[in-house]
């Protein structure tokens, strides 16, 4: 690196400045150790350096005046680690997250460096070259830059580095480069240069030619064409994206039926992904995904699997394919590709009510191969308790530890979790059985004096027929050692175990000194005066919390706690401390929301939350509640549906606002008819089943509110 390429850095005010951390005085030092010849100083370095002036995408007022540092480094041969350099600056250019102000000065500063960024075509390093095509293809269109990728073109022997050229080209002048993006399907194109092409028309939007779907199969038949590129990590899946129904059937077909199985997996993942954006194309898709479950390749079962369990038109297609996985011995290696199929064909056929998961089942968690995921669906469905599935749960507790001895290797922390996943699913799975698994009693009794999890719980809701329970919790009542929430919730299964709630009366009491409102939620789960909590509730709730958020979040309980007996005065002290010290926001707009008209005075501080996309929501619905005032709340909805989609927040807004929700109405009808997926999504697996519940609870309100 030359000394000239940061000449002029310290002359910048940076602590005027700010970046994702804070302020941006560091930036010259983070410069210098990133380009410095110890490596892992520069590794630091350069993480420190992405993640402030460039976080998780967005840019901040820093940014636009390291721009000019980064490209002269970047520009400069002698500088080591160019590449990195190079893609920073290439992801600044592409994301459009700041405020305008920002975006505006990051741009003039990029289109400031073009005329030095354009050798970076040039370099002899490949890998320079092939992230140099993403920084240009992302600067302010400029007719030099779209001039130097048709230059380029001619001499460019990688056909990474091309596929780079065009998706630039693509990106600059979409309209300018059609013609040239067409003559790059020529089959006589590497695969790699066909696959950028097809990429490049994709992301402009451009006519679909109709050479391009064959050469979509043609690229990707024998696997991924182009790897390890910087302009996308999916090119196929954003490139058949692109597609109409019927070509993209027929090709995921041809890709599955003829292709190696990399390209069938391709095939079903995007397959799933139609399933997951549109309706209509769940039942058209359906045939495919059932049949892909008997393909000779793992990973591609388990793709298809995956897809069926959440598709439900596809599961009753594929069940006699997922009865006939079950059958098999149970897999040993759990996390194995046969492994999560295995699971993944008992969650279908439990789902199903296919009756043949049933003795797979049981053998499987003798083997200790089900995941709490596959329980947690028992609870789901209402599986209704028989002998030999509580025989096989009794077996299973009893084969598993009481508790895990701690250790920080990772193997042991994973099996940990594990373990208390499914001793916290399997101990769910006996309460919501009840009375009807009082045999499980024995196993029960064995986890209560180290229960972080539901035994106790399932012996409340077993009642009289888990008498057997009542010495070994009477004992955690009355250890001093366990913690009080352990011992109330003791006190609360003694209760409904021996009908006296003087079980709960003498451990609230004893608790109100220690713990004041853990007690003072039992108290009311069980309908008891909190009269002789509400000193203890007070202090808390009115004591200043300073910024700890553990402490703030107890004074909003304690605070909640005291609006139940009818205190608005404790509850508006603590509302004002969490919005003070910026903690458990949400929860604090809520209580004051819960307040009602005391909180008026409140409601200034709550107009300040509504500039923050994260606490609008919270915010505008306590104004609601607050002032009646409705425009705030209809406002909260529309950004929020977009960002995190509908789910109960949404009818509980809806409801909220009543008659005042009229101009929400028919956006919401047409999100509920339409034939795209509803925003926001879910987790891998899930996301159409997520779809489909978030519809149906969405069509209910807005059939509520037209009554």
């Amino acid at each position: 690196m030359t000394a000239a390429a940061l000449d002029g850095v310290d002359d910048v005010d940076w602590a005027s400045l700010d970046h994702a951390y804070g302020s941006a005085e560091d930036v010259p030092r983070t410069l210098r150790a990133a380009v410095g010849e110890d490596d892992a100083v520069a590794g630091d370095a350069f993480e420190h350096l992405f993640g402030s002036i460039y976080h998780q995408g967005t840019l901040y007022s820093a940014t636009p005046r390291a721009v000019p540092f980064v490209a002269r480094l970047a520009a400069d041969p002698a500088t080591p680690r160019r590449g990195s350099l190079v893609h920073l600056l290439g992801a600044i250019a592409e994301t459009g997250d700041a405020p305008p102000d920002v975006l505006a000065d990051v741009s003039a500063a990029l289109g400031r460096e073009t005329g030095r960024l354009l050798p970076l075509l040039e370099d002899p390093d490949v890998e320079v070259r092939h992230v140099a095509t993403y920084l240009l293809g992302n600067l302010p269109p400029a007719a030099e830059v779209v001039a130097a990728l048709r230059a380029r073109r001619e001499r460019e022997r990688s056909p990474r580095v091309v596929a780079g050229l065009l998706a630039a080209a693509g990106r600059q002048a979409p309209a300018e480069s059609a013609e040239w993006l067409v003559g790059e399907l020529a089959p006589a194109r590497p695969a790699a240069v066909r696959a950028g092409a097809l990429w490049a028309i994709a992301d402009a939007g451009l006519p679909w030619p109709e050479a391009a779907t064959g050469a979509v199969v043609d690229c990707w038949l024998d696997g991924e064409p182009v790897k390890d590129w910087v302009w996308s990590g999916y090119p196929f899946a954003d490139v058949v994206a692109r597609i109409d129904d019927a070509p993209f059937a027929e090709l995921c077909r041809t890709l599955f039926e003829r292709g190696s199985a990399d390209a069938a997996r391709r095939a079903v993942d995007a397959v799933y992904e139609r399933c997951v954006g549109s309706r209509a194309a769940r039942a058209q898709s359906a045939p495919l995904l059932a049949a892909a479950v008997d393909h000779p390749d793992p990973g591609v079962r388990v793709s298809a699997a995956t897809g069926v369990r959440d598709v439900p038109v596809a599961a009753p297609l594929a069940a006699e394919s997922l009865a006939a996985i079950v059958a098999e011995p149970v897999p040993t290696d759990v996390d194995s590709p046969e492994g999560h199929l295995f699971r993944l064909s008992l969650d279908v056929l439990i789902t199903l009510g296919d009756p043949r998961w049933r003795s797979p089942f049981t053998a499987a968690l003798a083997a200790g191969a089900v995941t709490h995921d596959v329980v947690e669906l028992l609870i789901d469905t209402g599986v209704a308790c028989d002998p030999v599935l509580l025989d096989a749960v009794r077996r299973r507790l009893a084969a598993l530890p009481t508790q895990w001895q701690p250790s920080s290797d990772y193997a042991a922390v994973l099996g940990r979790m594990r373990w208390h996943n499914e001793v916290n699913t399997l101990t769910r799975l006996l309460h919501r059985w009840g009375a009807d698994a009082a045999d499980a009693v024995p196993e029960l009794v064995a986890l209560v004096p180290h229960d972080q999890w539901w035994a106790v719980r399932a012996l409340a809701a077993m009642g009289p027929a888990a008498s057997a329970a009542v010495p070994v919790l009477t004992a955690v009542r009355d250890d001093a050692a366990a913690s009080w929430r352990h011992r109330l919730d003791c006190a609360s299964a003694l209760a409904a175990v021996t009908d006296d709630l003087d079980h709960v009366r003498s451990c609230v009491a004893e608790a109100t000194a220690g713990s004041p409102v853990p007690a003072a939620q039992t108290a009311l789960r069980h309908g008891l005066p909190l009269d002789d909590l509400l000193p203890a509730l007070r202090a808390i709730a009115t004591t200043a919390a300073g910024d700890d958020p553990a402490t703030i979040r107890l004074r909003i309980e304690a605070a909640r706690l005291m609006l139940s007996a009818g205190d608005t005065t404790a509850p508006l002290a603590a509302v004002t401390d969490a919005l003070d010290s910026a903690r458990h926001v949400a929860d604090a707009a809520e209580l004051a929301g819960l307040i009602g008209p005391p909180a008026a005075t409140l409601v200034p501080r709550l107009r300040e939350l509504l500039a923050d996309r994260h606490d609008t929501h919270s915010a505008a619905l306590a104004i609601r509640r607050v002032t009646g005032e409705a425009q705030p709340l209809v406002d909260a909805v529309q950004q929020r549906l977009a960002w995190v989609g509908p789910g109960a927040w949404l009818v509980e807004s809806l409801r909220e606002l009543g008659p005042d929700a009229a101009p929400l109405l028919p956006g919401l009808r047409a999100l509920a008819e339409g034939d795209a997926a509803l925003p926001g999504g879910g987790i891998h697996g899930r996301r159409v089943r997520q779809d489909d519940e978030d519809r149906e609870r969405l069509l209910a309100v807005l059939a509520e509110l037209d009554a």
